[in-house]
């Protein structure tokens, strides 16, 4: 079968959807699928252009065994503003709507793209191809934006919203990451259930997994052997809101055994750094994103896992930085809103905390009562998590469901 992924985020770029991006296609290939990725060129986390790629229309490559094309797509640069994430979107969407247009038409294209401006581009294409359609969304939006304060209500969100009720309608089929983003879904698209599918996202369990290497990478990054550390990694995004754990760090400064730590870039980052040395805090270290190899012994480094997000932030993920953290085997304290599929997750399965989101006070407590609980608690849970991993969040399930989504729409096997 002749698959086309659409893919606003690919290999070499680090972040987590990225490297599940090419899990994906990698197992694609391998079970004899004919794969074309089109993708932009890469620039993440910084918003600037590889040097090793070159400034043109296309760049064609091999991924594996899959055809990669790169588009030449607006770069969102390091300042993030609004104007260019717009510019960014049309452009990609465009660029990669012409690539599917010129190439050998696929049986399917599986879009995961920047959402409703891009995905409406690509949409248009396969309508007038006749391709089927598997739109798979990781973010909702716009919601999503209006939540992190990008867009407002009403609007351009309300414009947005229309277009991408056409968009979700119009696919064959609408892969979701969480049953709650699938009842969204269903509620604010109007899209019937039988076009609705959930595959959780994973990870490759057998590279990210626990480890004895944490010792090492703290003495490595500084961090004292009888230090607590409590770990946010990922991406540094206004949803995440993990800029209150500068507030956070200025209630424990106290404790000096208690260490906050924080990995990844993102737009939150500068201001972080810059409240860090106005407040003279030294229980709150900032580290950059880490090579995929050392996620394993970096996460292992840590007691106990940290999941911020903001209050507007609805049931509609469960976030890959949580999948990591319980892949590594740790427990988490989750501050999001009471009622989501990751609050449901982590109480249901006793894998931590769940906290009010955007609560300094309450995150304080409850960094303050993990630190006190007996580590052979702390690893009982962390021991729970893996195997909640193991269960829910692996590669091959995500594969199986995938062919099995192929299968109900009648597409060749390959």
């Amino acid at each position: 079968m002749r698959i086309a992924f659409i893919s606003a985020i690919f290999p070499p770029e680090p972040e987590p959807s990225s490297v599940m991006a090419g899990e994906l296609v990698r197992g694609w290939t391998k079970a004899g699928h004919e794969v074309t990725v089109i993708s932009p060129l890469p620039n993440r986390p910084h918003g600037a252009r590889y040097p090793d790629f070159p400034l043109c229309l296309w760049t064609v490559r091999s991924f594996e065994q899959a055809r990669s094309i790169r588009v030449w797509s607006w770069l969102i640069g390091t300042r993030r503003r609004p104007l260019a994430r717009i510019l960014e979107n049309l452009t990609f969407g465009v660029n990669s709507a012409v690539a599917l247009l010129l190439m050998r038409r696929p049986d399917v294209v599986v879009l995961e793209s920047w959402p409703v401006l891009a995905t409406a581009a690509v949409m248009t294409v396969c309508a007038a191809r006749g391709i089927k359609v598997i739109n798979y969304v990781k973010d909702i939006y716009p919601e999503a934006a209006v939540a992190a304060g990008i867009l407002h209500e009403p609007g351009a969100a309300t414009v947005l919203l229309r277009i991408d009720r056409w968009v979700c309608r119009r696919a064959d089929r609408n892969v979701v990451i969480s049953n709650g983003a699938a009842t969204l879904l269903a509620r604010s698209r109007n899209v019937p259930a039988a076009k609705l599918r959930v595959i959780s996202d994973w990870l490759d369990l057998r590279a990210i997994a626990p480890t004895g290497g944490g010792p090492k990478w703290r003495k490595e990054h500084g961090l004292a052997a009888d230090e607590l550390v409590f770990m946010f990694a990922g991406t540094m995004g206004y949803a995440s809101r993990v800029d209150l754990l500068v507030d956070v760090a200025e209630k424990l400064r106290a404790q000096d055994k208690i260490r906050l730590l924080c990995v990844g870039q993102g737009p939150l980052k500068p201001r972080m750094e810059e409240e860090i040395r106005r407040r003279g805090l030294k229980n709150l270290t900032l580290l950059p994103l880490q090579p995929r190899e050392s996620v394993s012994d970096m996460q292992s480094a840590a007691d106990v896992m940290l999941l911020t997000t903001s209050a507007q932030i609805g049931s509609t993920s469960v976030p890959s930085k949580l999948i990591t953290y319980l892949a590594v085997g740790k427990p988490v304290i989750c501050a999001v809103p009471d009622g989501t599929d990751v609050a449901r997750l982590v109480q249901e399965e006793r894998l931590g905390l769940v906290i009010p989101p955007e609560d300094p006070a309450a995150l304080a407590d409850a960094i303050t009562h993990m630190a006190a609980t007996e580590h052979s608690a702390r690893a009982a849970t962390g021991h729970r998590a893996r195997a909640v991993a193991l269960e829910r969040y692996s590669l091959e399930s995500a594969l199986s469901r995938f062919d099995a989504l192929f299968a109900d729409l009648g597409l060749p096997a390959a």
